[in-house]
């Protein structure tokens, strides 16, 4: 996907969640791990688990939400060298993205229950 697909597609997506409160509910207890799994980490990246992303660099960080801590051009070239992206904020998109995709379809699934 480009750059301007993942920013169109993360749009579009964040939408369905903002019109639909119970899809607005699963994004407010939304977690890192959920969206950075394994399965999303080993199909974009070099990396198989968050904690190989986290630990990975060598920026002394111990979770994602210390990200704005570490030197932001530094941390977004390890990102540019491990993945497709351009950057943390648009592999950040193109994970959520992912992780919309996988709960609406979950959340439709179960709806028919």
């Amino acid at each position: 996907m480009t750059e301007k697909e993942i920013k169109s597609s993360y749009a579009y997506y964040m939408k369905k969640f903002e019109e639909n409160k119970e899809l607005g509910a699963f994004m407010a207890r939304i977690t890192y791990q959920q969206i950075f799994n394994p399965k999303f980490l080993k199909a974009n990246s070099k990396w198989d688990s968050i904690d190989a992303m986290i630990y990975g660099g060598g920026f002394g960080i111990m979770s994602l939400g210390e990200v704005p801590n570490v030197n932001q051009d530094k941390w977004n070239a390890y990102i540019q060298r491990n993945t497709k992206c351009s950057g943390w904020f648009i592999f950040g998109k193109l994970a959520m993205i992912e992780w919309m995709k996988e709960t609406i379809k979950f959340y439709e699934e179960n709806k028919k229950m």
